[in-house]
């Protein structure tokens, strides 16, 4: 049955992504955090990956990378602290820079290094509220762009249909933000690491582990055993990391179906 399910995610990723490469790609939702999410930051600035989510199933699937921009009033919040030991709130919207990082199901948010010492912060974290869409960023090539009709009826009806799946609590929706926060605290590259499942011990998913439905807290122990069997046992996949990423991007996929099917697509 898994074998089956990630055949026909797959299949349906690949189906998505066959769209003409000139025509606006889907409007994405972010799911809503429970509590801020941390950035990693280096000296190429910050980021963080967040889970998102197709609220256009019949525009295509957009390519790693695409840029997008958060619709007026997307309640989506930078939180920092400077030096000094201060606290400070600001709308993300002009400060950071969101793109797909794996087609619909996860968006990496950045800020640059001018901006990050700009702002005079020593750490950064996300916040996203309730109902929050993005848009591609309009391409001048674009030769199928969005209508406002489109835009209206993806970030209204669709999103508002959306926030039972994705910004409520639940297993599904749980699974997908506590797995998300594992795969921030896990690191780049291809190694094999956490065999320990030392990563239950990071203080996102610590603090996070506590606020979510139990069965979320136990789909996503599920998912990080799975991984954990695929990475040091069978070595199906060379990094924990890239094993939840498929994991959260499967159950996102589900979760996704299942809302087009709410709002009433085939």
């Amino acid at each position: 049955m898994k074998h089956i399910i990630v055949l026909a995610g797959a299949a349906l990723l690949s189906a998505l992504a066959s769209g003409s490469a000139k025509a606006d790609p889907q409007v994405l939702g972010i799911v809503a955090s429970l509590e801020p999410q941390p950035m990693t930051c280096d000296a190429s600035g910050c980021r963080v990956e967040l889970t998102s989510f197709c609220l256009e199933q019949e525009r295509h699937n957009p390519l790693p990378g695409q840029a997008y921009l958060p619709i007026d009033n997307a309640d989506i919040r930078l939180i920092g602290q400077r030096a000094d030991g201060s606290a400070v709130t600001l709308p993300a919207a002009p400060y950071l820079h969101f793109s797909t990082a794996r087609g619909f199901t996860a968006l990496e948010a950045s800020i640059d290094p001018a901006t990050y010492e700009k702002l005079g912060l020593v750490s950064a974290s996300i916040m996203v509220g309730e109902r929050v869409s993005l848009v591609p960023e309009a391409d001048a090539a674009d030769t199928q762009p969005h209508v406002a009709q489109e835009i209206a009826l993806a970030t209204g009806p669709n999103r508002i249909t959306a926030q039972q799946f994705y910004d409520d609590h639940g297993a599904n929706s749980d699974a997908l933000r506590l797995s998300n926060a594992m795969i921030n605290a896990l690191p780049q590259g291809y190694h094999r690491e956490d065999s320990d499942g030392r990563i239950w011990n990071a203080p996102q998913v610590v603090s996070l582990s506590s606020k979510v439905d139990p069965a979320g807290l136990a789909e996503t122990a599920k998912m990080h055993a799975d991984c954990q069997m695929k990475v040091d046992v069978t070595h199906h996949v060379d990094s924990m990391r890239a094993c939840m990423q498929e994991s959260h991007d499967l159950l996102s996929l589900r979760q996704n179906i299942d809302l087009w099917n709410a709002i009433g697509g085939s």
